[in-house]
């Protein structure tokens, strides 16, 4: 027999997750501005009675979007306890893992650099918060793998430089690829770990 009511749930949340991949591809085409309800709804195939009653607003979309996005993005991240190979070996392994996550959070990613940039006027503050912790976790992960990389602390100052480089990398990697399709992530980001090690090298050296 049917439990009635888990089955009405389970289908709230099937619909639930299919307005925000919707929403997701909508707005990373079209830009938050210029998508409407209208579309995010026809492009879902649901009432906009429903997108309503999920998520009450525009706004409450785009909020859910990046927080979803968030979710599965650091989901699919590596946090490796120890060292793999030599320090540029074991960089290279985080760093294709996370190739392969930008890849394919790319709608994500596209959206999350856009409201950094230019935040929606009604939810800005909102926006820039979940745009802040997913940049602090960012870091906070960057930071781990290159402490594990070279045996430093997480918390030092080399290891912060490092991990304030790296990201600044991979966000110019990742809008260079949005900008010339013939351009990849792992072209653009081949080098970054022997880089990585060259700094820390040098970070030593000047101190």
């Amino acid at each position: 027999m049917t439990n009635a009511a888990v089955t009405p749930n389970k289908r709230g949340a099937r619909s639930r997750q299919i307005v925000l991949d919707a929403a997701e591809r909508v707005i990373a085409v079209q830009g938050y501005a210029t998508a409407s309800l209208a579309s995010i709804v026809e492009e879902a195939g649901i009432p906009m009675s429903s997108m309503y009653h999920y998520f009450g607003s525009k706004e409450g979309v785009l909020l859910a979007v990046m927080e979803r996005g968030a979710e599965r993005f650091f989901e699919s991240l590596p946090e490796f306890a120890q060292r793999n190979g030599t320090p540029e070996e074991h960089l290279n392994a985080v760093l294709d893992i996370a190739i392969a996550a930008l890849e394919k959070q790319s709608d994500f990613l596209r959206l999350v650099i856009v409201m950094e940039v230019q935040p929606p006027p009604d939810t800005a503050v909102e926006v820039q918060m979940v745009v802040r912790r997913l940049r602090d976790e960012a870091l906070r992960r960057l930071r781990e793998q290159i402490a594990v990389a070279f045996d430093i602390s997480p918390r030092g100052v080399a290891a912060k430089r490092l991990g304030q480089f790296a990201l600044a990398a991979i966000d110019g990697a990742f809008i260079a690829t949005q900008g010339d399709r013939r351009v990849t992530f792992g072209s653009l980001l081949r080098y970054l770990p022997a880089a990585l090690v060259a700094m820390r090298d040098a970070i030593d050296a000047a101190r």
